[in-house]
């Protein structure tokens, strides 16, 4: 299996910089350097899975909410190579997961494990959602799976969204939660 070896284009969004700008001007450098390189791995697992399927990337883009990875137009792959590619990242990440915790490096067992979970929700914007779209496509019509992950999301954000409210009313809110939960929103 050769894939071809043209150059993929990366493009980086000014929002992306600004974002990178705000997290260290909020302190906790390391924990963010950490974060982003979890991040890179998560994608590595994508682009990695991609190549074992035979395809790869049109266009790869680093956002104020992580990276996109734009696939070619009218790209067509089978279910079963859809799922893995959008379980690849999770997985690498629940990997990573336990591997840290293995050699007792908490800090990096949680970064991993809550980005394997926040990417694992049935949201249509993360993993979770394209796999739930994908194994629905297997049984029922695009159309009315679409309509199912659609409903999935809003249900799951709407949780996300009460848990956000809540963990403010208790004294317990985080920034992060809230700054992704909202992202997630604007994306459904």
């Amino acid at each position: 299996m050769t894939i071809c070896r043209t150059r993929v284009p990366v493009e980086i969004s000014p929002f992306c910089v600004g974002m990178a700008a705000l997290c260290f001007a909020a302190g906790r450098a390391q924990t963010i350097c950490l974060g982003l390189g979890f991040a890179a791995l998560h994608e590595l697992g994508h682009l990695g899975a991609m190549a074992l399927c035979g395809t790869r990337p049109a266009k790869i883009c680093l956002t104020a909410a992580g990276v996109r990875i734009d696939r070619p137009v009218g790209l067509s792959l089978r279910f079963a190579h859809e799922i893995a590619i959008a379980a690849a990242g999770p997985a690498i990440n629940l990997l990573l997961a336990g591997l840290f915790a293995l050699l007792r490096l908490w800090d990096c067992m949680y970064i991993n494990l809550g980005f394997a979970l926040l990417n694992l929700l049935p949201v249509r914007a993360l993993d979770g959602g394209r796999m739930l779209y994908f194994g629905l496509c297997r049984r029922l019509e695009e159309a009315v799976a679409q309509r199912v992950v659609l409903v999935t999301s809003l249900v799951c954000l709407g949780g996300a969204a009460f848990v956000t409210a809540w963990s403010w009313l208790q004294g317990t809110f985080l920034i992060s939660w809230a700054a992704a939960v909202l992202y997630l929103v604007l994306c459904c």
